[in-house]
């Protein structure tokens, strides 16, 4: 049978070639990039909504000012992104069709997944259209809209003295739907889906889910938030992917990869994938916390449903959802507490991380924020932008990941809360390396060790941080059940 396959540049960043970009230089290189890559995507998501219009409205689209003397050339690009666009929202709608038809065939759905990804790698990998108008005009990374602060306040004045509000779980959560499964490299994969229970969204939320081509029985499971702006399986090369669902499941663990708000296939029109989480800072930061802190709920509840124990996790943005439920799922229904959490590359203090983290100025926040009015009052968001005081699961049960020279977020404002948690230090695993060179060690394998604890901690409880060896494996017995050996 054909299946998907992975694509060749993850083997190149698992080799030692991989271990060699693990520098400083090259993470300040990846840092000082990231500016133009949110750039090139501003101008991609702008087209979406200004195709067919002058270029003057594009640019008024796209934030920037105007430069006659760059229409042509804005003519030509849109030209030659529309067709792109096109081709890529017709196999979305054959994709949606086939794999939540029940009556398609496993052929089919592979055909429609193949072409879907295809063509959204291709409508989203836009330099060649749009890189020559970052590079000779001012485009923004973000077309900002902050709200006024003491508007904003005032709005969540009841959510401020009572966060568990903000952060409440459903008493009657969605029913989560299934979709028909496509093969992977010895691995089962197939999407869920349910109607977001938060109010601040209108969607669904939506998860891809990797499991052994041959399980049987129960096995763990880990659900994993990637980082800000990932466009998960819209592209090619899907990093969790790779060294997570097609590491993991072959071993005997599903894996869950859901899209944040605002990310990936949630992408909203005009807006690039995770431009909405900055779009509005802080509000549309806590609302995203919020939105996906419940989601994560629920879809923890799916996986206990499945008879399965259960580790959340999460990197950079996604680390930071992991550590709103971690202290915060103690008011919510046992079933939709972890077992484990894995915050990977996150913080505890969001809004010192706006002050102080580098990638504020290196996005132009800070002169927003600070032209808003929101500096010093940024900190009157608190009780709702961070991470409580407090941990709703067993301290042992929390495995941080961080880098010693991270400076987009600062180590010390990840440590100070897990030290108010009381997280033993020796569940804490520090790198010597930068925020990049995190996502970059966890590709080349680096984390799987501390993944395969936090899962034998949720399967032994206690026991299993200590003296259980901390790799999952399938067994031997006759339904391949995951078992920690």
């Amino acid at each position: 049978m054909q299946q998907l396959e992975t694509p060749a540049v993850h083997r190149l960043l698992r080799s030692p070639v991989g271990r060699a970009l693990d520098t400083q230089w090259l993470e300040q290189l990846k840092t000082r990039t990231l500016r133009r890559d949110f750039a090139v995507q501003r101008a991609r998501a702008a087209a979406d909504v200004a195709l067919g219009s002058s270029p003057e409205r594009y640019l008024r689209a796209v934030d920037a000012p105007p430069a006659p003397s760059l229409h042509d050339r804005i003519e030509a690009a849109l030209a030659r992104y529309a067709p792109r666009r096109e081709t890529a929202l017709e196999a979305t709608e054959r994709w949606e069709t086939v794999v939540w038809d029940p009556a398609s065939t496993v052929s089919e759905r592979l055909a429609a997944e193949r072409e879907r990804r295809r063509t959204e790698h291709r409508r989203r990998d836009a330099t060649d259209c749009f890189g020559f108008l970052v590079d000779d005009h001012y485009v923004p990374p973000v077309a900002y809209d902050v709200p006024d602060p003491g508007t904003t306040i005032t709005k969540y004045h009841t959510g401020l003295a009572s966060p568990e509000t903000v952060y409440r779980y459903p008493e009657r959560p969605p029913r989560v739907e299934r979709s028909g499964w496509v093969p992977g490299p010895d691995t089962v994969e197939y999407w869920l889906r349910f109607p977001s229970p938060s109010p601040f969204v209108g969607d669904d939320a939506v998860a891809r889910v990797y499991e052994p081509a041959d399980a049987g029985g129960e096995v763990p499971t880990l659900v994993y938030y990637g980082g800000l702006g990932m466009a998960n399986d819209c592209v090619d090369y899907w990093p969790e992917e790779a060294f997570l669902g097609r590491t993991l499941a072959p071993d005997g663990v599903r894996v869950v990869l859901p899209d944040a708000p605002w990310h990936g296939r949630r992408e909203p029109l005009g807006r690039f994938s995770g431009e909405a989480y900055l779009a509005r800072a802080p509000e549309s930061m806590l609302q995203l916390y919020a939105t996906a802190a419940v989601e994560a709920g629920v879809f923890v509840e799916w996986a206990r449903g499945e008879g399965s124990s259960v580790v959340l996790g999460g990197i950079s943005l996604g680390g930071i959802v992991t550590m709103h439920v971690a202290g915060r799922c103690d008011a919510w229904p046992t079933a939709a507490r972890p077992d484990a959490v894995l915050p990977v590359a996150a913080t505890g203090d969001v809004d010192a991380v706006l002050v102080e983290g580098g990638l504020t100025p290196l996005l132009d926040l800070d002169d927003v924020l600070g032209g808003a009015g929101w500096y010093p009052r940024l900190h009157e968001l608190g009780p709702v932008l961070n991470p409580p005081a407090s941990c709703g699961i067993d301290p042992d049960g929390v495995f941080p990941v961080f880098g010693c020279r991270d400076d987009l977020v600062p180590t010390h404002t990840l440590t100070a809360t897990l030290d108010a948690w009381d997280v033993p230090p020796a569940n804490r695993t520090a790198w010597e390396t930068g925020h990049f060179g995190v996502l970059l060690r966890a590709i080349r394998g680096d984390l799987e060790g501390v993944v395969g604890s936090a899962l034998a901690f949720a399967v032994d409880g206690a026991d299993g941080a200590n003296g259980v060896d901390p790799v999952v494996r399938r067994s031997d017995d006759a339904h391949g059940r995951a078992t920690p050996k």
